[in-house]
């Protein structure tokens, strides 16, 4: 009976862990298929997704052997890569040139975003579902396969409500942005060099910037379409 509570309790600890973890992998996947037309949003958010799963397998099965190599920054290099992801999203871009039947070149994109992106986010979420299973490969592998439903419909929402309102681009950019600086400065290589001030409060001061670029480049989008309604 016991051993029915603590994997019932696991399975719901993994579950809310699951749906707060997968905020980041939700907000890479929707940003970067915000600009794709919806049948194909939804084919790169699905290949998404199975690169998100198969990544945390194979972290799951080697994460021992990573986390062995002391001397390798791997939240540093990460970081890196997750910073240029994000700032990459954010800045202004022409829409790709969609034709019938054939994919985009955004749709590759998205694609490589996606898989680098969730490549710098697997360890620590594989660290933290495998810490609350307590060893348990039954609860490990649910909070690994729950993550299917969880990212894939969630990107899909969020991308949609991208498409109809582009400031929440900009919070999702500022979360993303968080994650990537907090990332980069808690890697041992930086906390030996920087102050315990700038680690705690770099990656919020960044959030907020990107939180006011956004609301600039938004109005100014704003004011644009009113003086071309004006106009007519």
């Amino acid at each position: 009976m016991d051993s029915y509570i603590l994997i019932i309790t696991g399975i719901i600890k993994i579950t809310l862990l699951d749906i707060v973890l997968s905020g980041d992998n939700i907000g890479i996947i929707a940003l970067a298929t915000k600009d794709l037309p919806e049948k194909l949003a939804k084919k790169a958010s699905f290949i998404g997704v199975i690169f998100a799963i198969l990544l945390r397998i194979l972290f799951s099965c080697f994460i021992t052997y990573i986390l062995m190599i002391e001397w390798l920054p791997i939240k540093l290099f990460g970081g890196i890569i997750l910073i240029i992801i994000t700032f990459d999203f954010i800045k202004p871009k022409n829409t790709d040139v969609t034709t019938k039947g054939k994919s985009v070149p955004g749709f590759w994109r998205a694609i490589y975003s996606i898989v680098f992106a969730d490549l710098t986010m697997s360890i620590d979420n594989v660290l933290a579902i495998a810490g609350s299973a307590n060893g348990n490969i039954f609860l490990i592998i649910f909070g690994l396969l729950i993550n299917i439903p969880i990212i894939f419909l969630g990107s899909v929402y969020v991308a949609n409500i991208m498409k109809k309102h582009p400031f929440v681009i900009y919070i999702g950019g500022a979360i993303l942005a968080h994650t990537a600086f907090d990332m980069f400065l808690h890697d041992k290589l930086i906390l030996s060099i920087v102050p315990e001030f700038f680690v705690i409060y770099i990656p919020y001061a960044v959030a907020i910037i990107i939180i006011a670029y956004g609301y600039y480049i938004t109005s100014l989008e704003k004011d644009r379409l009113r003086s071309k309604k004006s106009f007519r």
